[in-house]
């Protein structure tokens, strides 16, 4: 019973924490010159892979029940920090949004509004397929699929990009190559 109400306060207080820092990082600002150096590489297909069930069916059929675990818990390890990179760029997306809020222009403003919006459902969708992916790690044989992140990132940055395009007509590219 004890061992229950330690799990529901922790668990309390890393939500309470994401919740801090997403809102301090959305505070600090960023410019469409910063986001180069700012978001992280996160390669999507790799990621795709790494949890695709096909492929880890055939790793399942091909290697012994122990090595099978060992392989898996890599994967899962490595599609932690790919999920990682994806939160990581959705905050700083966040704080795209947020400035384009104050915006004088309607349409920008729009588009940053809903770029914070979408850009904080994906801080949330991660940081639940981050623990889904943990459980994974510690039960290796679970069978369930962080499915959708790929999806949400990828809407993410399109949002990014139509604002890039909207606050930055000259620049245009600039958002979709940084990211």
């Amino acid at each position: 019973m004890m061992i229950g109400y330690v799990i529901i306060v922790l668990a309390v207080a890393a939500f309470l924490l994401f919740i801090r820092q997403t809102i301090g990082r959305a505070r600090s600002g960023i410019t469409d010159g910063d986001l180069s150096q700012k978001v992280k590489n996160v390669d999507l297909e790799a990621f795709i892979n790494l949890t695709n069930p096909a492929e880890e069916q055939f790793l399942r059929e091909r290697l012994r029940p122990a090595e099978f675990r060992t392989i898996q818990r890599e994967r899962l390890r490595t599609a932690i920090e790919y999920v990682g990179g994806v939160s990581h760029n959705a905050a700083v997306l966040l704080s795209l949004g947020q400035n384009a809020r104050e915006n004088q222009d309607p349409l920008v403003a729009e588009a940053g509004r809903i770029l914070v919006d979408e850009a904080l459902r994906l801080r949330l969708y991660s940081a639940l397929t981050i623990s889904k992916l943990w459980a994974r790690y510690v039960f290796p044989d679970a069978e369930f699929q962080p499915s959708g992140i790929v999806d949400r990132y990828r809407h993410v940055t399109d949002g990014a990009v139509r604002l890039g395009r909207l606050q930055y007509p000259d620049r245009g590219g600039l958002v979709s190559r940084a990211l």
